[in-house]
């Protein structure tokens, strides 16, 4: 260690201008490399043979390991730096003695001039000698490329392609802005209702790009797919994709990776200009991506930062053009609504005032339907489908996939309103056999439940074990115009996603009894769904189990085990990556009789050694991060055991405590995660026991995880003030680097971008009472609201104060703000307009700590830097009684009663108070100081 510093000291200390040209810095630097290597291969020699024995008689000391781990830290750190030196010498080394090698070859050219015959023989053989050479770096780099995650897209079996001589007037808009170089608009944003044809126009575009060569990649965004439905994947997929598509950019992605395994927990700005920017830039020739139903991402935050990246990317890129299709969203609008590096098309598709949208649906009904209706009739669906292209192509199906004749399928929809697809849904699923009716909505609500799509013998399973007497393969037959089944992958889809929401909306109307209506029990089938996964972790055969993967070692990285996704696909069956991933969100799902009936197994799957086999397959499949949300959003569902409840926790705590490690290699969950864990947890207690070979700790170590599991980074300076969101689930912090920052509590993770906006530090933070909104006031005398699902300033910043902004508060019904001010005034404000309601009012105070409103609005509570509680009337401004008096020092919390009658504060003083705002206070001391900063009723 000491040598390894000393070392980098040299590197770093020696003069930069000599380090290339002088061999008193050249020498040492390449020995030293070149023993580093040696040493490499030597502990490779024997690190197999020698670990094991060394770690059953090795002990340790939780506090040196702390120690050395920083150490480590800040040694790799430098010496990264001195490395980078040393590729730059050995870059310019390999520049000389190319010059060299090219100067000899001048001369043997000379020499062998009367010799042609030969020297094109040399020379065929040199090109294919470099052909070779470059072939192998490629699959080499590839490598690296090939173990990043990517969504597998099935949206080539859902959308077609446009039928020949239709959408021309759109197709064509959208070549020339491809091939317009002059305007400067990298975006073109195609915006239209839901189904008028947009993924189909894409995949058109898709194909004819592929074939010119320009397609740089593709992403559907799919309602169907967890993973098509978040951007958790979305750049390691497109660098895929780009690496496929033009392979000469494959080193430079593949560098990328080298240069940040980790790349993919930065932020979608980072991975965006690591693995797709920049490559870019060496490439002349434009690339073109597409990035379809934008709208389809779950995640409000998520799109809001995409299409964020996106933009900045196109600015930044010259050669790149992204090609983007969305429904009309207000998450979307705000971003691509101002953008002025874009092209954009609204409502075009499905506007029946274009004679050609009408034309091209004529096309294809009498394309589809030629054979079997007349022209009348063609004319007549071509005027009930209003100009909606998703109604045509499923009447269209309808006539393919029906048994019934086609005349009544035709009668039938001439007689609905024209255009609503709501209509047309309910029609197919009364239009199948009474007797299959109630069978084929109960295997509907099992695809629907599912958090991802499902094979038709995984949809067999799964209603077997629901008790549900029917086929998957003959549903997608009798509902073949609404789903479709994927002949390589044998994934069942919906068709199209306006059938999905057709489904929600019959899953949240009431089953009448009787009633032909079409009802979705989608809790029971999340009830099944969670029986049914946990039925597959305790399955003897196909179930949980140590080193499931069969790793030969515990040295690797995950990202480093040779063909790990075949390994995964070989020893972890489809149905236990399923299970693994989504149990604990099917059974949170569902309701509390469920879960008491899941009780047993619940409680079975829980018990150890089954957890720690768990987080293999979520290490190995990436799923680590959703399962620390679903369990805490299973912890907030009623109806679990206590006993269960728990369990659940500490696995929790857990995951969360050593969540760097589980994630990145799944054998350092019995090594690096196992042995630190409490000393009275029931995993160090009943987990370690089994593992007798692993490395012991023999102090240092906590007895019970502490109150807060993880330091929280991301500022810059120092923090002001911190706020919980009503449910708990997030915390916003202001800082003196002018940023508001989102923080998701269980993982401890930054949520999307610092929200910018203040001009000087942040003062006060705090959340609207649903959740929605943040306000935060700032040493620049303002109050901002903003979105906190997306980050997004919300209207204009809020001016009046004089100085800075050192508390705010909402209203109960989130209809108020109400911000005070060193400059000792207290102002109301409209949350919604954002305009001063009334005047401000002077109070005397300099130092607001603590503010609540009470639940009828009419009073608000704080306290201040003397210790004392003051309320005020909310319409007048007028003090209402006298300040309430007892606290010795600053109040760091307040909160009324529901009734208002009531006001509990907390103080640095050590005590709680309880105030009868009628009568007197009543006191509650403690010995110890409070750890609770904010108290609600």
């Amino acid at each position: 260690m000491l040598s390894i510093e000393n070392q980098i000291g040299l590197f770093e200390t020696y003069p930069p201008k000599q380090r290339a040209v002088d061999d008193a810095f050249s020498r040492p630097l390449i020995h030293y490399v070149e023993s580093l290597e040696d040493l490499y291969q030597t502990v490779g020699h024997y690190q197999r043979r020698s670990f094991t024995t060394a770690a059953q008689n090795t002990k340790f000391d939780a506090g040196m390991i702390r120690k050395f781990a920083r150490d480590i830290e800040d040694l790799h750190r430098r010496f990264m730096d001195a490395l980078a030196l040393f590729t730059g010498y050995r870059a310019q080394v390999i520049e000389q003695n190319t010059e060299v090698i090219m100067a000899n070859l001048e001369a043997t050219k000379s020499i062998a001039e009367n010799t042609r015959a030969n020297m094109q023989a040399t020379r065929m053989s040199a090109e294919a000698t470099k052909s070779i050479v470059k072939t192998t770096l490629i699959d080499a780099d590839c490598s690296a490329i090939l173990q990043l995650p990517m969504v597998t897209f099935v949206a080539e079996s859902v959308h077609n392609t446009c039928l020949q001589g239709t959408r021309e007037a759109v197709l064509q808009t959208i070549r020339h802005w491809v091939e317009d170089d002059i305007s400067r608009k990298p975006i073109f944003w195609l915006c239209d209702i839901a189904g008028s044809g947009k993924s189909t126009v894409a995949m058109s575009i898709v194909e004819q790009w592929r074939k010119e060569g320009i397609l740089g990649g593709q992403f559907f965004f799919s309602l169907d797919s967890n993973e098509a439905s978040t951007t958790d994947k979305f750049c390691s997929t497109l660098a895929k994709e780009l690496a496929q598509h033009m392979r000469e950019l494959t080193p430079y992605i593949a560098q990328a990776l080298k240069q940040n395994p980790a790349i993919m927990r930065n932020s979608l700005h980072d991975q965006l200009r690591n693995l797709l920017t920049g490559p870019l830039r060496h490439r002349q020739a434009k690339v073109v991506f597409v990035i379809d139903a934008v709208d389809e991402c779950k995640s409000e935050v998520q799109r809001s930062n995409l299409l964020d990246a996106l933009a900045q990317a196109a600015r930044e890129t010259k050669n790149l053009k992204i090609f983007i299709t969305s429904r009309p969203d207000l998450a979307i609008d705000a971003v691509l609504g101002p953008l002025s590096i874009k092209a954009e098309l609204k409502d075009r598709l499905h506007d029946v005032n274009h004679q050609d949208n009408i034309d091209d649906i004529a096309k294809y009904i009498t394309h589809s339907l030629h054979t079997v209706l007349s022209s009348d009739k063609i004319d007549r669906l071509v005027k009930k489908a209003s100009g909606l292209f998703i109604w045509a192509s499923t009447a269209c199906r309808m006539f393919k996939t029906s048994s019934r004749s086609p005349e009544s399928i035709y009668n039938r929809l001439v007689s609905m309103q024209g255009g609503v697809i709501d209509d047309l849904y309910t029609f197919i699923l009364e239009h199948t056999n009474p007797d299959d009716r109630a069978v084929n909505c109960m295997m509907l609500a099992l695809l629907l439940a599912a958090y991802e799509p499902l094979t038709t013998n995984d949809l067999d399973n799964l209603a077997m074990h629901a008790k549900v007497d029917g086929s998957a393969k003959a549903l997608v037959r009798n509902l073949g115009t609404v789903l479709t089944e994927n002949q390589t992958t044998k994934l069942i889809q919906f068709r199209h996603p306006t059938f999905v929401e057709y489904l929600r909306r019959c899953s949240d109307a009431p089953s009448v009894e009787g009633s032909h209506k079409i009802h979705i029990d989608i809790t029971s089938a999340h009830g099944h769904a969670a029986s049914w996964c946990l039925k597959n972790l305790k399955s003897r055969t196909e179930g949980l189990k140590f080193n499931i993967c069969r790793i030969e070692s515990s040295f690797y990285l995950n990202r480093q085990v040779p063909d790990l996704d075949a390994k995964v696909s070989k020893f972890i069956p489809r149905r236990l990556q399923y299970a693994s991933s989504h149990w604990f969100s099917h059974a949170a799902d569902t309701d509390e009789d469920w879960r008491r009936t899941l009780k047993n197994d619940l409680q079975y799957i829980l018990r150890i050694p089954y957890p720690l086999y768990w987080m293999e397959i979520l290490s190995f499949t990436g799923r680590v991060s959703r399962a620390i949300a679903g369990l805490r959003a299973l912890m907030a569902q009623t109806g679990l055991e206590e006993a269960t409840r728990k369990s659940i926790m500490e696995m929790l705590r857990f995951m969360m405590a050593f969540l760097v490690p589980i994630q990145d290699s799944a054998p350092h969950i019995y090594i690096s995660a196992l042995p630190f864990t409490p000393t009275k947890s029931k995993l160090y207690q009943e987990g370690l026991q089994r593992y007798i070979n692993t490395f012991k700790v023999v102090r240092g170590l906590e007895e019970i995880y502490p109150n807060l599991p993880r330091t929280l980074r991301g500022h810059g300076k120092a923090v002001n003030v911190v706020a919980f969101s009503p449910d708990g689930l997030q915390i916003a912090s202001g800082s003196d680097d002018k940023k508001v920052r989102l923080w998701d509590v269980g993982t401890g993770q930054s949520l999307g971008e610092p929200i910018r906006g203040h001009d000087d530090s942040v003062q006060a933070v705090a959340f609207s009472p649903d959740g929605s909104r943040i306000i935060s006031g700032s040493h620049d005398q303002t109050v901002r609201l903003w979105n906190a699902d997306t980050g997004r300033s919300m209207g204009t910043s809020l001016c009046g104060h004089a100085s800075s902004v050192i508390a705010v508060g909402f209203s109960p019904d989130g209809s108020r703000i109400v911000s005070f001010s060193k400059d000792l005034t207290i102002r109301f404000w409209d949350a919604t307009t954002g305009r001063p309601l009334g005047k401000s009012f002077l109070t005397r105070e300099e130092s607001v700590n603590a503010i609540a409103f009470s639940l009828d609005g009419s009073r608000i509570a704080f306290g201040s830097k003397d210790n004392t509680i003051r309320l005020l009337d909310t319409n007048t401004g007028a003090p209402f009684g006298e300040p309430l008096l007892g606290h010795k020092a600053r109040i760091c919390a307040i909160a009324f009663s529901p009734d208002g009658s009531q006001i509990v504060s907390g103080s640095d003083d050590r005590t709680i108070r309880l105030w009868d705002t009628r009568t007197r206070p009543f006191d509650y001391g403690t010995q110890a100081p409070m750890n609770l900063w904010e108290s609600h009723f």
